[in-house]
């Protein structure tokens, strides 16, 4: 059963996410602080190992309008180190609004004297929601291939004799 994970990249801190084996849901998993937690390569190559990850989904923070802007360079610059490293595929995925909605998410939780704790915790929800908007795609993918096998009948073989 396929595992992925997700990350949400900034500059000081790197949220984590995991997805379950049936790649359906994914989870927040932590979030490396630059300077702090070590290797953030070294960390993503063992959860990649220890979980049998089959690929790691990095955000695109693009603007609202779409373009790429300075964090969506540096983020492609990690993916790309990423990919250098790394001995699954590593994909980019439009995390767009990723942090606001993790911080209404946050919010209810988060009160007087919880704010550092949730400012770490939104980075993991951010990439658990970067993950979950691409497993909820890849699922609706192998819905419509599996639809159009289908369709497409038994023992046909496009033709070929």
């Amino acid at each position: 059963m396929p595992v992925f994970l997700g990350i949400d990249h900034g500059t000081r801190r790197v949220g984590i996410a995991v997805s379950d084996p049936d790649a359906a849901f994914a989870f927040a998993l932590e979030t490396h602080v630059e300077g702090r937690d070590g290797s953030l390569l070294d960390l993503l190559a063992r959860l990649v190992a220890e979980r049998g990850a089959e690929a790691v989904i990095v955000g695109l923070p693009l603007t609202a309008d779409g373009r790429e802007g300075e964090s969506a360079v540096r983020a492609r610059r990690f993916a790309d180190r990423l990919a250098e490293v790394l001995p699954v595929p590593v994909q980019m995925w439009d995390e767009r609004y990723t942090s606001q909605e993790a911080d209404r998410f946050l919010a209810p939780r988060s009160g007087r004297g919880k704010v550092d704790r949730a400012k770490g915790e939104r980075d993991a929800v951010a990439a658990e929601l970067i993950l979950q908007g691409w497993l909820d795609r890849r699922k609706a993918d192998l819905v419509r291939a599996a639809d159009a096998a289908r369709e497409a009948g038994p023992g046909d073989d496009g033709g070929a004799a």
